[in-house]
């Protein structure tokens, strides 16, 4: 693994993080613990931790493969399972938001 793969794999991680609390935080109103950066980092916990089971050879892998892994052209990929990392952030910022009792944040 190139240090260029470990980058990406980073920012495609973070990025997950980063949309499954905004989507808690500021889509759907909910009262993170620790706010939006609380819910960034659970997300991102949880896109890397739901990625990684599910990058091992399953069926869910098999099934999908063509949408995980994204290809630029012949040889560039992103070795980064986007489907996963996606779910495993908004998974844990939603099991973040369970531990707080599924509270409206107040303006």
């Amino acid at each position: 693994m190139s240090f260029l793969d470990l980058i990406l794999q980073l920012v495609v991680y973070t990025a997950s993080g980063i949309a499954a609390s905004y989507y808690f935080y500021n889509w759907k109103r909910k009262d993170l613990l620790g706010g939006f950066w609380g819910g960034t980092v659970i997300g991102l916990v949880g896109a890397v931790l739901i990625s990684w089971v599910t990058s091992r050879d399953a069926w869910f892998i098999r099934l999908v493969s063509w949408l995980m892994i994204p290809k630029f052209g012949d040889g560039f990929q992103i070795p980064v399972n986007l489907i996963a990392s996606v779910l495993g952030g908004l998974l844990f910022v939603a099991i973040l938001n369970r531990i707080n009792h599924n509270k409206d944040r107040r303006f």
